[in-house]
């Protein structure tokens, strides 16, 4: 019994792992901004966009211009901090489940992020 029980924490714990934490080579990559028509949030682009998130800690988009991003890592998962064009926006990377691509939320409670497409 106790043996199923910490095969099942340690599952749970790799899952948790899996979808929470992102290493800078897993967090490189095109993404594409979701949700974007609520405008009342101010800091969150409100038109379509692509984010270029490059390997030296650089970013690219239409609405970031040419920027900077950082990685944080917390008990709650990696953090990240996105910088260019006069605005900076401090959040977060999950994956839902196995399956769903890395995002980084924007404003969890209207579902707006940028999802990585490659």
């Amino acid at each position: 019994m106790k043996k199923k029980v910490i095969y099942i924490f340690i599952v749970l714990l790799g899952i948790y792992v899996f979808n929470s934490f992102f290493t800078n080579s897993m967090v490189t990559g095109v993404y594409v901004n979701r949700n974007y028509e609520n405008d009342f949030i101010a800091e969150n682009p409100h038109v379509a966009d692509t984010l270029i998130i490059k390997e030296n800690y650089q970013i690219e988009s239409s609405y970031w211009g040419n920027g900077s991003y950082k990685l944080e890592y917390t008990p709650e998962g990696t953090n990240i901090t996105l910088k260019g064009n006069g605005n900076s926006i401090h959040t977060y990377i999950r994956r839902k489940y196995f399956f769903g691509n890395p995002k980084i939320i924007l404003f969890e409670d209207l579902d707006q992020y940028y999802e990585k497409i490659e």
